[in-house]
């Protein structure tokens, strides 16, 4: 695999298949076709809730994720046919690195949301933050200043230096848009630095910093949940040109499979949905419409699932 990092492949299994969903041992095996997803970190459960819809349907499709190791792989093995399909990113990412790559993909369904969080174990609160970095209220960062890591890569760096700001510890410029840089950073109203750094490393760093902005992709395996341990979580725009929303991906020239489209109605369904809301202390919420579960009914979904799918 060309330029391809990747840690491991993961089938998507029934447990009991024969009885749970119908295959008797004399009969003739229905033919079954293996779609390659790719994905980035640990946390891709859901695609076991997937799974588990498309074994319910009598679908014929597996699932095989492909986890890479870091964001800048999974869209290359996808443009080069080493993968079928990817889930790692969302609208933002994808337009940067496709145009900046000349990569000819597709979105094909949106997934999940997916909101960046601030985490510290130094301090506690924001105000703890704010009463220790002082002061500053001018366009340069001053020494001894605290630093706070975001993630490096273009579009994830724009969250991070908005969620600073929706913090109160800096001003951006607004004609920036979604997607400020660190040069609209406009004033460090108090003493803070910001740091770029690789995603997936935030967690394991972050005793080295003051705080850093986690993607639940890298928090949830270090077990950081974004509810109890978060001091400020992303809010997420509702309208329709949200950026943020995570994604399934295909070639373009494959954007109409319809072995694909299954896949997307399976991950848009209400089982996915409890699943995401219970399996992981709502770090990630459905992108797609729902009926609001109750908090026993999404255990229930989580623990049917896991019972019948592993990996």
């Amino acid at each position: 695999m060309k330029a391809t990092k990747f840690i491991g492949v993961f089938v998507a299994g029934a447990v009991l298949a024969g009885s749970a969903f119908g295959f008797g041992f004399g009969s003739k095996k229905a033919k079954t076709t293996t779609v390659k997803v790719g994905v980035c970190g640990a946390s891709n459960d859901q695609w076991k809730a997937v799974q588990y819809v498309l074994d319910q349907e009598k679908a014929g499709i597996k699932i095989e994720l492909v986890e890479f190791s870091a964001y800048n792989l999974p869209n290359e093995a996808l443009d080069s046919g080493e993968i079928q399909l990817n889930a790692f990113q969302h609208k933002a990412y994808l337009n940067n690195d496709a145009g900046t790559n000349g990569y000819k993909l597709t979105v094909i369904g949106d997934t999940l949301i997916a909101p960046l969080t601030l985490y510290s174990r130094k301090y506690r609160s924001l105000d703890e933050i704010k009463a220790a970095a002082g002061k500053n209220g001018t366009g340069s960062v001053r020494a001894g200043a605290l630093k706070f890591a975001v993630p490096s890569d273009g579009t994830n760096l724009s969250r991070g230096i908005k969620l600073l700001e929706a913090a109160g510890l800096i001003t951006v410029n607004p004609a920036a848009g979604y997607t400020p840089e660190l040069k609209d950073i406009t004033s460090f109203v108090y003493n803070v630095e910001v740091v770029p750094q690789t995603a997936n490393t935030l967690p394991q760093t972050l005793d080295d910093y003051a705080g850093a902005t986690i993607n639940g992709t890298y928090a949830i395996p270090a077990g950081l949940v974004p509810s109890r341990d978060g001091l400020i979580i992303e809010k997420q725009s509702e309208a329709g040109d949200n950026p943020y929303v995570n994604i399934i991906v295909a070639r373009t020239a494959d954007k109409d499979n319809a072995t694909y489209a299954k896949i997307v109605r399976a991950f848009q369904s209400q089982v996915v949905a409890e699943y995401l809301l219970a399996k992981f202390n709502e770090a990630f919420f459905p992108a797609f419409p729902y009926a609001a579960p109750s908090a026993e009914q999404a255990a229930a979904t989580v623990r049917k699932v896991d019972a019948a799918v592993r990996w």
